[in-house]
Protein backbone atom coordinates (compact mmCIF):
# COMPACT_ATOMS: atom_id res chain seq x y z
CA UNK A 1 0.00 0.00 0.00
CA UNK A 2 3.12 2.19 0.14
CA UNK A 3 2.99 2.34 -3.36
CA UNK A 4 -0.11 4.84 -3.90
CA UNK A 5 0.67 7.63 -6.32
CA UNK A 6 1.36 11.34 -4.88
CA UNK A 7 -1.62 13.10 -6.23
CA UNK A 8 -0.68 14.34 -9.58
CA UNK A 9 -2.05 18.70 -9.69
CA UNK A 10 -2.84 18.83 -6.26
CA UNK A 11 -2.99 22.11 -5.60
CA UNK A 12 -4.51 23.14 -9.20
CA UNK A 13 -7.78 20.82 -9.12
CA UNK A 14 -8.50 21.39 -5.23
CA UNK A 15 -8.41 25.50 -6.48
CA UNK A 16 -10.34 24.12 -9.69
CA UNK A 17 -13.01 22.78 -7.50
CA UNK A 18 -13.77 25.87 -5.63
CA UNK A 19 -15.01 24.28 -2.62
CA UNK A 20 -17.81 26.21 -0.29
CA UNK A 21 -19.19 25.19 2.88
CA UNK A 22 -22.39 23.32 2.93
CA UNK A 23 -21.86 21.88 -0.20
CA UNK A 24 -21.78 18.63 -1.58
CA UNK A 25 -18.49 17.11 -4.14
CA UNK A 26 -17.26 13.96 -5.25
CA UNK A 27 -14.25 12.25 -5.65
CA UNK A 28 -14.91 9.98 -8.56
CA UNK A 29 -11.55 8.64 -8.30
CA UNK A 30 -10.11 8.02 -5.25
CA UNK A 31 -6.96 5.96 -5.67
CA UNK A 32 -4.49 6.60 -3.31
CA UNK A 33 -7.02 9.18 -1.64
CA UNK A 34 -4.70 11.92 -2.10
CA UNK A 35 -7.19 14.08 -3.49
CA UNK A 36 -9.71 13.29 -1.06
CA UNK A 37 -7.92 14.25 1.85
CA UNK A 38 -7.09 17.34 0.23
CA UNK A 39 -10.52 18.11 -0.40
CA UNK A 40 -11.65 17.31 3.39
CA UNK A 41 -8.46 19.43 4.83
CA UNK A 42 -9.65 22.69 3.02
CA UNK A 43 -11.66 22.98 6.78
CA UNK A 44 -14.76 23.33 4.71
CA UNK A 45 -18.51 22.53 6.52
CA UNK A 46 -18.60 19.97 3.02
CA UNK A 47 -20.02 16.47 1.91
CA UNK A 48 -17.66 14.30 0.15
CA UNK A 49 -18.46 11.00 -1.77
CA UNK A 50 -15.49 9.05 -3.28
CA UNK A 51 -15.39 6.21 -5.44
CA UNK A 52 -12.91 3.20 -7.19
CA UNK A 53 -13.48 0.02 -8.66
CA UNK A 54 -10.36 -1.22 -7.03
CA UNK A 55 -11.10 -2.58 -3.57
CA UNK A 56 -7.72 -2.46 -2.78
CA UNK A 57 -7.94 1.46 -2.73
CA UNK A 58 -11.27 1.43 -0.71
CA UNK A 59 -9.42 -0.50 1.68
CA UNK A 60 -6.37 1.58 1.57
CA UNK A 61 -8.19 4.46 2.24
CA UNK A 62 -10.27 2.98 5.04
CA UNK A 63 -7.48 2.18 7.00
CA UNK A 64 -5.88 5.51 6.21
CA UNK A 65 -8.63 7.89 6.72
CA UNK A 66 -10.16 6.11 9.75
CA UNK A 67 -12.51 7.86 12.32
CA UNK A 68 -10.97 11.14 11.19
CA UNK A 69 -13.42 11.97 8.75
CA UNK A 70 -17.23 11.86 9.02
CA UNK A 71 -18.36 13.57 6.45
CA UNK A 72 -16.59 11.11 3.75
CA UNK A 73 -18.18 8.29 2.91
CA UNK A 74 -16.25 5.85 0.20
CA UNK A 75 -18.02 3.28 -1.91
CA UNK A 76 -16.85 0.85 -4.06
CA UNK A 77 -17.87 0.95 -7.18
CA UNK A 78 -16.48 1.77 -11.38
CA UNK A 79 -17.41 5.63 -11.43
CA UNK A 80 -19.77 5.18 -14.17
CA UNK A 81 -22.06 4.10 -11.51
CA UNK A 82 -21.13 7.37 -9.55
CA UNK A 83 -24.96 9.29 -10.06
CA UNK A 84 -26.63 5.83 -9.13
CA UNK A 85 -24.21 5.91 -5.68
CA UNK A 86 -24.75 9.71 -5.07
CA UNK A 87 -28.49 8.67 -5.40
CA UNK A 88 -28.37 6.17 -2.85
CA UNK A 89 -27.01 8.87 -0.25
CA UNK A 90 -30.15 10.38 -1.34
CA UNK A 91 -28.26 13.23 -2.72
CA UNK A 92 -30.03 14.95 -5.71
CA UNK A 93 -27.42 17.31 -6.89
CA UNK A 94 -24.24 17.85 -6.43
CA UNK A 95 -21.80 20.81 -6.43
CA UNK A 96 -18.39 19.78 -8.18
CA UNK A 97 -16.79 16.45 -9.30
CA UNK A 98 -13.22 15.26 -9.47
CA UNK A 99 -11.84 12.46 -12.19
CA UNK A 100 -8.53 11.43 -12.01
CA UNK A 101 -8.27 9.18 -14.76
CA UNK A 102 -6.00 6.47 -15.46
CA UNK A 103 -3.60 3.57 -13.90
CA UNK A 104 -2.81 4.52 -9.66
CA UNK A 105 0.77 3.84 -9.34
CA UNK A 106 -0.01 1.06 -6.89
CA UNK A 107 -1.57 -0.58 -9.37
CA UNK A 108 1.59 -0.26 -11.83
CA UNK A 109 3.87 -0.96 -8.95
CA UNK A 110 2.23 -4.83 -8.14
CA UNK A 111 3.03 -7.31 -10.65
CA UNK A 112 0.14 -9.48 -10.30
CA UNK A 113 -2.04 -6.93 -11.23
CA UNK A 114 -0.09 -7.31 -14.58
CA UNK A 115 -0.30 -3.71 -15.85
CA UNK A 116 3.42 -3.22 -15.99
CA UNK A 117 5.84 -3.92 -18.89
CA UNK A 118 8.96 -3.78 -17.38
CA UNK A 119 7.60 -6.23 -14.30
CA UNK A 120 6.82 -9.32 -14.64
CA UNK A 121 3.36 -10.79 -13.81
CA UNK A 122 0.33 -12.75 -14.85
CA UNK A 123 -1.36 -11.13 -17.86
CA UNK A 124 -4.31 -9.33 -15.97
CA UNK A 125 -5.30 -5.73 -16.20
CA UNK A 126 -8.60 -5.79 -14.87
CA UNK A 127 -9.15 -2.16 -12.44
CA UNK A 128 -11.19 -4.01 -11.03
CA UNK A 129 -10.47 -7.56 -10.02
CA UNK A 130 -13.47 -9.60 -9.46
CA UNK A 131 -13.94 -8.98 -13.16
CA UNK A 132 -13.92 -12.01 -15.11
CA UNK A 133 -12.34 -11.21 -18.18
CA UNK A 134 -8.31 -10.71 -17.94
CA UNK A 135 -6.22 -9.31 -20.57
CA UNK A 136 -5.06 -13.20 -21.02
CA UNK A 137 -8.31 -14.11 -22.69
CA UNK A 138 -7.70 -10.99 -25.50
CA UNK A 139 -3.79 -11.28 -25.80
CA UNK A 140 -4.12 -15.40 -26.54
CA UNK A 141 -7.96 -15.56 -27.71
CA UNK A 142 -8.84 -13.08 -29.81
CA UNK A 143 -7.89 -12.31 -33.49
CA UNK A 144 -5.55 -10.51 -35.76
CA UNK A 145 -7.99 -8.21 -37.04
CA UNK A 146 -9.17 -7.45 -33.63
CA UNK A 147 -5.75 -7.06 -32.22
CA UNK A 148 -5.15 -4.78 -34.52
CA UNK A 149 -8.50 -2.27 -34.13
CA UNK A 150 -7.97 -2.79 -30.33
CA UNK A 151 -4.14 -1.57 -30.93
CA UNK A 152 -4.52 1.17 -33.45
CA UNK A 153 -8.26 2.54 -32.07
CA UNK A 154 -6.72 2.65 -27.86
CA UNK A 155 -3.35 2.65 -28.47
CA UNK A 156 -2.73 4.95 -31.56
CA UNK A 157 0.09 2.43 -32.25
CA UNK A 158 0.94 2.89 -35.35
CA UNK A 159 3.05 -0.41 -36.22
CA UNK A 160 -0.50 -2.13 -35.50
CA UNK A 161 -0.80 -4.58 -37.64
CA UNK A 162 3.07 -5.79 -37.39
CA UNK A 163 2.36 -6.30 -33.34
CA UNK A 164 -0.53 -8.35 -33.72
CA UNK A 165 0.62 -10.78 -36.59
CA UNK A 166 3.71 -11.37 -34.10
CA UNK A 167 1.40 -12.13 -31.36
CA UNK A 168 -0.37 -14.55 -33.58
CA UNK A 169 2.86 -15.87 -34.84
CA UNK A 170 4.25 -16.78 -31.08
CA UNK A 171 1.15 -17.76 -29.40
CA UNK A 172 1.42 -20.83 -32.16
CA UNK A 173 4.02 -22.42 -30.47
CA UNK A 174 2.39 -21.64 -26.90
CA UNK A 175 0.00 -19.45 -25.06
CA UNK A 176 1.64 -15.68 -23.99
CA UNK A 177 1.71 -16.14 -20.54
CA UNK A 178 3.32 -12.77 -18.44
CA UNK A 179 3.90 -9.30 -18.95
CA UNK A 180 7.37 -9.88 -19.53
CA UNK A 181 6.50 -12.07 -22.15
CA UNK A 182 4.31 -9.89 -24.44
CA UNK A 183 6.52 -6.72 -23.36
CA UNK A 184 9.51 -9.09 -25.40
CA UNK A 185 6.92 -9.77 -28.12
CA UNK A 186 5.90 -6.02 -28.77
CA UNK A 187 9.72 -5.27 -29.12
CA UNK A 188 11.03 -8.04 -31.30
CA UNK A 189 7.95 -7.45 -34.02
CA UNK A 190 8.45 -3.15 -33.45
CA UNK A 191 10.37 -2.09 -36.20
CA UNK A 192 11.10 1.80 -35.33
CA UNK A 193 13.51 2.88 -32.26
CA UNK A 194 10.16 3.37 -30.67
CA UNK A 195 9.76 -0.06 -29.08
CA UNK A 196 9.56 1.36 -25.18
CA UNK A 197 6.62 3.74 -26.48
CA UNK A 198 4.93 0.59 -28.34
CA UNK A 199 5.34 -1.57 -25.48
CA UNK A 200 3.35 1.31 -23.78
CA UNK A 201 0.84 1.73 -26.18
CA UNK A 202 -0.06 -1.64 -26.39
CA UNK A 203 -0.69 -2.00 -22.64
CA UNK A 204 -2.90 1.00 -22.62
CA UNK A 205 -4.56 -0.16 -25.49
CA UNK A 206 -5.50 -3.79 -23.89
CA UNK A 207 -5.95 -1.80 -20.24
CA UNK A 208 -8.57 0.42 -22.29
CA UNK A 209 -10.33 -2.01 -24.09
CA UNK A 210 -10.65 -4.77 -20.90
CA UNK A 211 -11.67 -2.20 -18.29
CA UNK A 212 -13.84 -0.41 -21.46
CA UNK A 213 -12.36 2.92 -20.15
CA UNK A 214 -14.25 4.53 -22.83
CA UNK A 215 -17.44 4.17 -22.79
CA UNK A 216 -17.11 4.78 -18.93
CA UNK A 217 -15.67 8.10 -19.52
CA UNK A 218 -18.34 9.33 -21.97
CA UNK A 219 -21.09 7.91 -19.34
CA UNK A 220 -19.60 9.54 -16.46
CA UNK A 221 -18.40 12.65 -18.01
CA UNK A 222 -22.49 13.15 -19.34
CA UNK A 223 -23.78 12.19 -15.73
CA UNK A 224 -21.47 14.89 -14.29
CA UNK A 225 -22.71 17.38 -16.31
CA UNK A 226 -26.50 16.12 -15.42
CA UNK A 227 -26.13 15.75 -11.68
CA UNK A 228 -24.01 19.43 -11.02
CA UNK A 229 -26.18 21.90 -9.95
CA UNK A 230 -25.78 25.63 -11.71
CA UNK A 231 -21.87 26.73 -10.30
CA UNK A 232 -21.09 23.45 -10.02
CA UNK A 233 -17.95 22.72 -11.36
CA UNK A 234 -16.30 19.62 -13.40
CA UNK A 235 -12.70 19.10 -13.52
CA UNK A 236 -11.15 16.07 -15.14
CA UNK A 237 -7.27 15.46 -15.56
CA UNK A 238 -6.24 12.84 -18.29
CA UNK A 239 -2.73 11.60 -19.24
CA UNK A 240 -2.86 10.39 -22.83
CA UNK A 241 -4.33 12.07 -26.29
CA UNK A 242 -6.86 9.75 -26.32
CA UNK A 243 -8.55 10.32 -23.16
CA UNK A 244 -7.80 14.14 -23.35
CA UNK A 245 -9.67 14.54 -26.68
CA UNK A 246 -12.68 12.77 -25.32
CA UNK A 247 -12.87 15.32 -22.43
CA UNK A 248 -12.16 18.43 -24.68
CA UNK A 249 -14.97 17.18 -27.26
CA UNK A 250 -17.74 16.72 -24.75
CA UNK A 251 -16.91 19.73 -22.89
CA UNK A 252 -16.95 22.16 -26.41
CA UNK A 253 -20.06 20.25 -27.49
CA UNK A 254 -22.05 21.03 -23.62
CA UNK A 255 -20.53 24.50 -24.11
CA UNK A 256 -21.96 24.97 -27.66
CA UNK A 257 -25.29 27.12 -28.11
CA UNK A 258 -26.36 25.48 -31.37
CA UNK A 259 -25.61 22.49 -33.12
CA UNK A 260 -26.86 22.93 -36.94
CA UNK A 261 -25.70 22.56 -39.60
CA UNK A 262 -24.04 26.27 -40.96
CA UNK A 263 -26.12 25.93 -44.07
CA UNK A 264 -28.96 26.31 -41.71
CA UNK A 265 -30.54 30.03 -41.94
CA UNK A 266 -31.75 29.64 -38.56
CA UNK A 267 -31.73 27.43 -35.42
CA UNK A 268 -33.77 24.16 -35.34
CA UNK A 269 -32.11 22.05 -32.80
CA UNK A 270 -32.86 24.35 -29.47
CA UNK A 271 -29.79 23.06 -27.82
CA UNK A 272 -28.84 24.81 -24.79
CA UNK A 273 -25.39 25.71 -23.49
CA UNK A 274 -24.83 23.57 -19.87
CA UNK A 275 -21.23 24.25 -19.50
CA UNK A 276 -19.31 27.45 -19.23
CA UNK A 277 -15.27 26.33 -19.92
CA UNK A 278 -13.24 27.73 -17.93
CA UNK A 279 -9.48 26.64 -19.13
CA UNK A 280 -9.56 27.28 -23.14
CA UNK A 281 -6.44 25.41 -22.86
CA UNK A 282 -5.48 22.50 -20.30
CA UNK A 283 -3.47 23.52 -17.12
CA UNK A 284 -0.52 21.06 -16.79
CA UNK A 285 1.80 20.36 -14.15
CA UNK A 286 5.00 22.77 -12.91
CA UNK A 287 8.24 21.77 -13.91
CA UNK A 288 8.92 21.39 -10.23
CA UNK A 289 6.05 18.80 -10.09
CA UNK A 290 7.02 16.92 -13.35
CA UNK A 291 10.81 16.40 -11.58
CA UNK A 292 9.35 15.28 -7.74
CA UNK A 293 6.75 12.82 -9.82
CA UNK A 294 7.23 11.81 -13.35
CA UNK A 295 3.87 10.55 -13.86
CA UNK A 296 2.50 14.06 -13.76
CA UNK A 297 4.58 14.55 -17.37
CA UNK A 298 1.38 14.01 -19.49
CA UNK A 299 -1.45 15.15 -17.23
CA UNK A 300 -3.49 17.54 -18.54
CA UNK A 301 -6.60 19.46 -16.13
CA UNK A 302 -9.72 21.05 -18.15
CA UNK A 303 -11.89 22.80 -15.81
CA UNK A 304 -15.77 23.69 -16.78
CA UNK A 305 -19.16 24.81 -14.49
CA UNK A 306 -22.54 24.29 -14.96
CA UNK A 307 -24.12 27.09 -16.47
CA UNK A 308 -27.85 28.10 -15.28
CA UNK A 309 -30.11 26.77 -18.03
CA UNK A 310 -33.05 28.48 -18.98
Amino acid sequence: MENFHEPVLLEESIAALNIRDGLVYVDATLGGGGHTRAILNTGKKIKLISFDQDEAAIEHCRNSFGENYDNLTLIHDNFSNFWTGVALQKIKKIDGILFDLGVSSYQINEPERGFSFSLDGKLDMRMNNKSERTAYEIVNKFTYEELKKIFFEYGEERESSRIAKGIIKERESKNIQTTLELADIIDRYTFSHQKLKAKARIFQAIRIYLNDEINVLTTALNDAVKILNPGGRLAVISYHSLEDRIVKQLLRFQEKVCICPPSFPQCVCNKKSTLRILTKKPITPKQEEIARNSRARSAKLRIAEKKEVE
